[in-house]
């Protein structure tokens, strides 16, 4: 009787899933698109796509945003790939740096919201410009300042800082596209002064929070709030590809690993120094260890989130930290216990995986991409929390974390409100017209609902939190626990209060 209940509960929890959702184990059958250059608008399927859907719309971003990139230095153009170029056999030159890629032209957060306020008018250029508060910022050993990775960022939203083989250091970097980038230029949204004043955005923000049950996960023209570009909206400029924000993981390797060809690597810059005073920019030849892509579409107006990791990163099969990851809550809150993935990941998003590393394979045996996994994809957002005995793929769904990106208790268990490293449950997520709205989701998509929408930006964090959140100092690779919490709440004080 007891095992017919736990069975009927499972059954009922796999129902509660957004239409579309409940896990479908078929034979995968990829789009013979899947390797091209052009970035999808959006999933193929619509509104009621399957998880499998949602991964397989998850691959064509991947490698549409993983192609080489035409050289913004000798085209001035930015997000754009190099149609010539092959995605698949990519190789490092001699420094151990793999060719540009089309997501690393974006724009940087710093770049959306310059510290002096000066916005560009082009999301075009030859190079970035980086321009924090703080400094003075000094070259360390002739170091570049003008690379398109630059990894300001060394906690996990100040929650926590995240090691791999105990000791190395990984370090983050946020993006935006083209669509985000014209929309909120033309739309005012970046007109601000060098004192952090926005007036433009802070009105349309404060309108769109003032009423999330009408304007929450929409596509609209109306210039009064802040509804970023779905897919195939008519934003001058932009292919109609929808706002998309990309977010990497990085660090160094060791001489095993560089030579292993397992990892994309490019030369990055990094910070050295007190974060509040005088710092040196640095740079060297890091890998890339994860990538999170999220995507506004007409089906999918709270963003379809996708994320993946380096293959080496953790081991699923057995479930064991073969890397020695490490993370050093920045509070007290919370203990620092071993790393361990705390839902498995999807039963779907594997033989996705499979067949598409299986058709990167077949054209190229050697290509790199084959080491890089989807880890899972939200879509429709659903109401929870669930509870502990829900079925793997409901919890995995839910609660979306990458490993080496969300990796402390909060963040891989996020389900609301988290502010002081301690989650308090809320409505963090609306969806205008979808049944059971506001709702109260969880892993990235609820994260950006409590970060972003819930505080007038749209699902953006980046808008939502601005422009202090890109304006401060850059955290240097040696910051401790205590200057990371000092900086996120630097980064946080242009939040509304909702």
């Amino acid at each position: 009787m007891a095992a017919r209940g736990s069975r009927l509960i499972s059954l009922l929890l796999l129902a509660a899933l957004p239409m579309g959702l409940v896990p479908a184990h078929a034979q995968v059958t990829l789009p013979a698109d899947l390797i091209s250059p052009v970035v999808p608008h959006d999933v193929a399927t619509g509104s009621g796509a399957t998880t499998q859907d949602l991964a397989i719309f998850a691959w064509q971003e991947f490698t549409a945003l993983n192609w080489p990139a035409m050289d913004p230095a000798t085209t001035g153009m930015r997000g754009r790939a190099d149609t010539s170029a092959d995605f698949l056999s990519i190789a490092p030159d001699k420094s151990g740096s793999y060719p540009l890629l089309v997501w690393q032209t974006y724009r940087h957060k710093n770049e959306l919201f310059p510290a002096d306020g000066k916005t560009d008018a082009s999301f075009d250029s030859k190079v970035p410009t980086y321009k924090y508060k703080g400094g003075p910022f000094t070259a360390a050993n002739g170091a570049s300042w003008q690379l398109f990775n630059n990894l300001d960022e060394s906690s996990e939203i100040g929650l926590c800082n995240m090691f791999a083989h105990d000791t190395t250091r990984i370090l983050f970097e946020a993006k935006v596209n083209r669509a985000l980038f014209d929309y909120a230029n033309a739309n005012k949204l970046t007109a601000c002064d060098d004192k952090g004043n926005c007036p433009a955005l802070t009105a349309a923000r404060n309108k769109t929070l003032g009423n999330l049950a009408q304007y929450g996960g929409i596509c609209s023209d109306d210039t009064s709030i802040v509804s970023l570009p779905c897919g195939d909206s008519k934003t001058p400029g932009d292919a109609g590809e929808g706002t998309i924000e990309i977010k990497a993981a990085w660090r160094p390797l060791t001489a095993t690993e560089v030579a292993s060809n397992r990892f994309y690597m490019r030369k990055i810059i990094y910070y050295t120094g007190d974060q509040f005073l005088a710092q040196q920019y640095n740079n060297a030849v890091y890998g890339l260890v994860a990538l999170h892509i999220i995507h506004k579409t007409k089906s999918f107006p709270t963003f379809v989130f996708a994320t993946w990791e380096q293959v080496d990163n953790y081991d699923d099969v057995n479930n064991q930290n073969t890397q020695d990851l490490k993370f050093v809550n920045t509070g007290t809150a919370l203990p620092n216990i071993p790393v361990t993935r705390a839902h498995a990941i999807n039963s779907v998003i594997p033989p996705v995986n499979d067949a598409v590393h299986a058709a990167f394979t077949a054209k190229d045996p050697n290509t790199v991409w084959q080491y890089y996994k989807l880890i899972g994809v939200q879509g429709m957002p659903m109401d929870g929390p669930p509870p502990a005995t829900a079925p793997a793929d409901t919890l995995s769904y839910y609660y979306l974390a990458n490993i080496v990106v969300e990796t402390n208790q909060t963040l891989q268990n996020f389900f609301g409100k988290a502010p002081t490293g301690v989650v308090m449950p809320f409505k963090n997520l609306y969806f205008n017209g979808a049944a059971g709205s506001p709702f109260q989701m969880g892993g990235c998509q609820g994260c950006h609902g409590t970060q972003g929408q819930s505080i007038g930006g749209d699902m953006s964090r980046l808008v939502g939190a601005a422009p202090s959140n890109s304006t401060q100092p850059p955290e240097p690779f040696n910051n401790g626990a205590s200057a990371a919490i000092t900086s996120f709440h630097l980064r946080s004080q242009d939040t509304p209060k909702n």
